[in-house]
């Protein structure tokens, strides 16, 4: 169950990554401009923008992740138990480091050069890699519909008590009588179905306004670095002259497995939001020994593959902490909202990294910029929900709605 969840996340990375390897290719054959690199890179954000919202084919593409990646989350956030919840859902959010990682080393073998300076694959095209990268989403697509089950909420808010049943006894390995009292009370007395733009009105009310308003600063600004960043590092490295570009992108995707050891291991002793600033700013700092010093390889590969590294920290953090921010009725709208934001940021940075893409030390300087901000308003956040269990952020939520209010 966990794994159709991961391979979502999974195939999250591989939409993303793959463009940049796509567009270096077509540079060489078919000299497009930056322009054209610019709203190529923009499309699939631009798609994953109102695939996040609402629930050329980079832009189809786009809105299928985007409308799975905000679920994969929410639904992860409601089948785990509290006090796993933050280990289960940073291994889930860890598979993009395995998408990051499939595409890197499918495009070096199918795009890029062995170590003597000869094609790998002789023959092979940016189509055939493009077909290779659609696998994951295509695996995800399959698990999802034998093996996963539809959210216990989704089903009692329709009325289908006994598929919830069925459901919440697959989850917990207990037999769940239907009309059990505790049941009854748990999803009957409290819950009740919104309106979309209710929905969404929620998220600005009370106290819960603030973190929303917070989460959205972080969510384009780590977008704006990280995918900014990921999108264009196959062509940064070419620009600056790298031998084996395809070959240090995947060094770079490789970099993010420490990242997601670090996190597995500490978010729940540390806290989501320890984490995520930390993280954020270690990876706005890592980047600068790349915008001052280009012209050594390790410089740029150390420099490179830290910030990956430090970035995936903050990421794994901010799912963590975004999908256990906001109570259950509200909670994948929320993540739709967050993940929009964030795609903003991603096209934003589509377009700034293509007019510096000549300048790359500003390009850098810029990426950093954004990323350490996004690090230090992450200290803002008022709470930190580690540990606590979701019913408590909901029944909390209700004393938060009465007293915004009042106001």
């Amino acid at each position: 169950m966990a794994l159709c969840l991961a391979l979502g996340n999974a195939a999250d990375a591989v939409e993303i990554m793959c463009v940049g390897f796509i567009m270096t290719e077509m540079q060489k054959s078919d000299n497009i401009s930056t322009s054209d690199k610019e709203f190529l890179s923009a499309a699939v954000f631009l798609g994953m923008l109102f695939g996040g919202v609402t629930c050329g084919c980079r832009v189809i593409g786009g809105i299928g992740i985007g409308g799975s990646v905000p679920t994969v989350f929410s639904l992860g956030a409601e089948i785990f138990p509290s006090n796993v919840r933050g280990k289960y859902l940073s291994i889930i959010a860890a598979f993009w480091m395995v998408g990051s990682i499939y595409t890197a080393l499918a495009a070096w073998i199918m795009l890029g050069d062995n170590f003597n300076g000869d094609k790998i694959l002789p023959g092979v095209d940016w189509r055939w890699f493009a077909v290779v990268s659609a696998l994951p989403a295509v695996a995800a697509l399959v698990l999802t519909y034998y093996i996963l089950p539809e959210s216990p909420r989704y089903l009692v808010l329709r009325n289908r008590f006994e598929e919830a049943a069925v459901v919440l006894g697959y989850l917990s390995g207990v037999k769940v009588d239907p009309q059990m009292n505790a049941i009854n009370e748990f999803y009957f007395s409290t819950l009740k179905k919104n309106s979309p733009v209710s929905t969404i009105a929620i998220l600005f009310e009370g106290k819960i306004r603030t973190n929303t308003l917070i989460l959205l600063a972080i969510w384009f600004s780590l977008s704006f670095g990280s995918y900014g960043l990921s999108s264009w590092i196959s062509l940064l490295y070419e620009d600056v002259g790298m031998a084996n570009a395809y070959a240090d992108s995947f060094i770079y995707s490789a970099a993010t497995l420490p990242g997601n050891l670090l996190t597995i291991g500490f978010i729940d002793l540390y806290g989501r939001r320890n984490m995520l600033s930390i993280g954020m700013c270690l990876a706005g700092l890592s980047v600068i020994g790349f915008a001052l010093d280009s012209s050594q390889p390790a410089v740029v590969i150390i420099s490179s593959s830290l910030f990956n590294c430090f970035s995936v920290v903050g990421w794994n953090a901010l799912d963590c902490l975004s999908c256990e921010s906001f109570p259950t009725k509200v909670r994948t709208s929320a993540m739709g909202l967050l993940a929009a934001s964030g795609r903003i940021g991603a096209i934003s940075a589509q377009f700034v990294n293509g007019s510096l893409e000549k300048n790359v030390p500003v390009l850098l300087f810029v990426t950093c910029g954004c990323t350490v901000m996004g690090g230090l308003i992450a200290r803002c956040l008022p709470e930190d929900p580690s540990g606590q269990s979701l019913s408590f952020t909901e029944e909390n939520e209700e004393d938060n709605s009465l007293e915004g209010g009042r106001h």
